[in-house]
């Protein structure tokens, strides 16, 4: 039998030639890997220009790269580019792996269609990667889906179809920071229904859950919102309650911001309550603190409170 001796400068060749394939295809990675990293950056920036072109550099490198696709679908659509980004984002879910990387894929897919006023595919989108997070046993994104889900339906002004979802979607919060996030959602959607005592009871315990995990900010915000929500319920004694522990607050941990918006919450409460000439030397307290802190936006935002 003839066999045939390979000899040493061929073994030679042979492995250089592998050896530069392997570092061209690591460089490829690298290079694709970059690329993703600044096209994901510039989304966030709100740089979709950038973003456009940064993909297309990807797609040149890898024509079905997935998150690639994501990034251009994401870029196109919000440039106004309905369907072109539909179609970059659906090529983008041909390419993916089954999986977590299945579920952002409909989810940003429902996005799209969501913005674009398109409920009923929204829904279809995020319901698909619902069903893909129940079968990955993925509570996180099953809880996303379903909140998700909830606003389409509050979008479309089917209140009762998305605080069904925001309840289910509130059984699934595995902690405070997810639980004040969902006991506010659901207080929100109460009080757009009318139902300012279940409104208030989801509200005092997203103030109770921001207090324990949420920032200061969080905190403070919730705190407004209860205000608003015991404004509208006409129960202006709790309202002012909520409103001067907040302006307390606020003032002992330095947030001018929140004081005016206190102070100012106070004004709402006392014109609210038939007592106008109570609400002017509120107004100009949280008038001096937005000139004083030189803010113009929260003085702008006063006068048109009160107006």
């Amino acid at each position: 039998m003839n066999t045939k001796i390979i000899s040493s400068k061929t073994l030679i060749k042979y492995f250089t030639m592998l050896f530069f394939i392997g570092l061209s295809i690591n460089a490829n990675a690298y290079e694709l890997s970059d690329e993703v990293a600044t096209c994901t950056l510039a989304i966030n920036k709100g740089d979709y220009v950038k973003a456009a072109k940064t993909s297309a550099e990807i797609l040149k490198l890898e024509p079905n790269n997935r998150d690639g696709l994501i990034c251009k679908g994401r870029a196109l659509g919000a440039q106004g580019k309905y369907e072109e980004a539909l179609s970059a984002l659906e090529l983008a879910e041909v390419n993916t792996q089954p999986g977590f990387d299945e579920i952002i894929s409909y989810i940003f897919i429902g996005n799209l269609h969501k913005a674009n006023h398109k409920y009923a595919e929204a829904i279809a989108a995020y319901e698909k990667s619902l069903k893909v997070s129940e079968l990955e046993t993925n509570d996180k994104f099953k809880r996303i889906n379903l909140n998700l889900i909830a606003e389409t339906h509050a979008q479309n002004n089917d209140l009762n179809a998305a605080l069904a979802s925001y309840l289910e979607g509130s059984k699934l919060a595995n902690n405070d920071n997810e639980r004040a996030d969902s006991y506010e959602r659901l207080a929100v959607t109460y009080t757009a229904l009318g139902q300012y005592d279940s409104a208030i009871e989801y509200q005092l315990k997203g103030v109770l859950m921001q207090q324990k995990a949420g920032t200061l900010d969080q905190y403070a915000n919730a705190n407004l919102s209860l205000g608003h929500i015991y404004i509208l319920a006409k129960d202006y004694a709790n309202a002012e309650k909520t409103y001067t522990k907040l302006a307390k607050f606020s003032k002992d941990n330095g947030g001018a911001y929140y004081e005016a918006k206190s102070d100012l919450g106070l004004a709402q409460t006392k014109i609210a309550s038939g007592d106008a000439a109570a609400a002017k030397p509120w107004v100009d307290q949280a008038k001096l603190i937005a000139q004083e802190t030189k803010d113009k936006a929260l003085e702008q935002e006063i006068e048109l409170a009160i107006k």
